[in-house]
């Protein structure tokens, strides 16, 4: 299942990258991440809990400045995800793509996570 949804932010684009791209933020607005730390390269180590459950998991994340893009996944699944960052106004539209292979992100999820990303990037421009 596809997700797409795109959000305003009143800051700037840069700053709203630059709090993305900093893979100690993800529990800061994914609600299920406990705790996320960059390995070597790419490679990303997290722990999330679903259903009342605290699991380990091994991915990848990926930031690329100059397209403002920040994209993410693991091997040998079928979820994965972007958000990119665009100028918009006086701050920055937000876009977040998240695919999984369940469909187990209900859209009222994905736009949570959107609404808890501008309200932490707001909070700190």
């Amino acid at each position: 299942m596809e997700h797409e949804h795109t959000q305003y932010v009143a800051a700037p684009p840069d700053s709203v990258f630059a709090a993305l791209a900093d893979v100690g933020n993800l529990p800061r607005y994914f609600p299920q991440v406990i705790a996320a730390r960059r390995g070597d390269g790419d490679n990303v180590s997290i722990e999330a809990r679903y259903e009342g459950h605290t699991q380990h998991g091994e991915g990848w994340f990926r930031a690329d400045e100059s397209a403002r893009k920040v994209e993410w996944g693991a091997e040998g699944s079928e979820y994965h995800g972007w958000l990119q960052v665009s100028p918009e106004a006086e701050g920055s539209r937000l876009t977040l793509f998240l695919a999984t292979s369940r469909g187990d992100a209900p859209d009222s999820e994905v736009m949570g996570t959107l609404d808890a990303i501008r309200r932490l990037v707001e909070a700190d421009a």
